[in-house]
């Protein structure tokens, strides 16, 4: 048992077990885990599904619903993973949970992830919340959000990252990521891709699922313009927050009565930490993989920001010399943690800036 909040999350975060989603389900049933909560909305995709869980929040909030929301990574403080309206768990619900939940974890040796998933389904099925919204770890199919039952699917995108789990082309990653999808629940995506859309769609045909494509406007001009319902909203927001918006309106649109006139304010209420987020003349941005870098450099080019230099680092499964070569144009330095996974002081400095 443990007697501080502190202990319990260095505790929880130093498993760091693996197994199969298969095995898990089977813990799952055999200790009757409860998987059912009420309106689930089930989060994939290679970028943006933070942005976008934070969107479909707001906006259901804006309607007057209690929205409980399962996120990763977190980025100051573990409990932000669990949340309920925009409030992390508290120390005392987190603490409450882990001693209860402590034989389980010990008997079975759970991961990080999967202690955290028990506690996020034990701490909603407590609470009568109107939606849940939880957000992918990895992939989808194998994900182990998986074993939770949805009424939406939603992905926001496919590119290239954990290729070691997902497969080296784009139509393995996206098999893993419509694996989310179950009979009968309905998907939306803003993906672009013609070959991966068709693939969505004859996925969705076979499993009786609704699918839903959505178009996102090109923007070439900072600050950004979005239409919906034939009314028109600015973003002071990065540029690939168009698609994230675009992706949350749609699909709170499809579950209940969206109230136009809130839009705006959500849009301008917008906070997600270290996606473009500034401080001063310093931006913090958590790009990690190839498709971040490529909206970062969007971005800043959009901005039209001069003389730009960019701190960078990255976990060892990450491409990270090919990030490095896109970002060749800008004074580049490379910096380190101290975290097992970080391949920062495995980067050459001189060939993090080579032409």
């Amino acid at each position: 048992m443990f007697k501080t909040v502190d202990e319990a999350i260095h505790f929880i975060e130093s498993q760091r077990a693996k197994r199969s989603f298969e095995d898990f389900q089977k813990i799952i049933e055999r200790y009757q885990i409860p998987i059912d909560l009420k309106n689930v909305i089930h989060v994939a995709g290679t970028n943006g599904k933070g942005s976008t869980v934070t969107f479909i929040k707001d906006l259901l909030m804006k309607q007057g619903y209690h929205v409980g929301t399962f996120t990763s990574p977190y980025i100051i403080k573990h409990h932000e993973r669990i949340s309920v309206d925009g409030k992390p768990i508290s120390d005392d619900d987190l603490l409450r949970f882990i001693n209860r939940l402590l034989p389980l974890i010990q008997q079975e040796h759970l991961s990080m992830f999967e202690i955290d998933t028990l506690i996020m389904l034990y701490y909603f099925n407590e609470l009568d919340l109107d939606y849940h919204i939880i957000e992918c770890g990895i992939g989808g199919l194998h994900d182990k959000t998986n074993v939770i039952k949805s009424n939406v699917a939603v992905i926001t995108n496919i590119g290239y990252d954990h290729q070691f789990m997902l497969g080296d082309t784009l139509l393995e990653i996206a098999h893993h990521k419509v694996g989310i999808v179950k009979e009968n629940v309905s998907l939306f995506t803003t993906e672009q891709n013609k070959e991966i859309l068709s693939y969505f769609k004859d996925y969705c045909t076979k499993h009786q699922s609704t699918f839903y494509p959505l178009q996102v406007e090109k923007q070439y001009q900072y600050p950004y313009h979005l239409h919906f319902h034939q009314k028109e909203y600015v973003l002071h927001l990065p540029t690939y927050q168009v698609s994230n918006l675009t992706l949350a309106l749609n699909v709170v649109d499809y579950l209940c009565d969206l109230n136009d006139e809130d839009i705006q304010a959500v849009i301008d209420d917008f906070k997600w930490p270290c996606r473009f987020e500034q401080f001063g003349h310093l931006y913090l941005d958590g790009a990690h993989n190839i498709s971040g870098i490529e909206a970062l450099i969007q971005t800043i080019k959009e901005r039209k920001l001069e003389d730009v230099g960019i701190v960078f680092s990255a976990l060892m499964d990450k491409d990270c010399q090919k990030m490095l070569d896109m970002l060749k144009e800008f004074d580049v330095v490379i910096a380190d943690f101290d975290d097992e996974r970080s391949q920062g002081g495995h980067i050459p400095y001189q060939k993090a800036n080579e032409g």
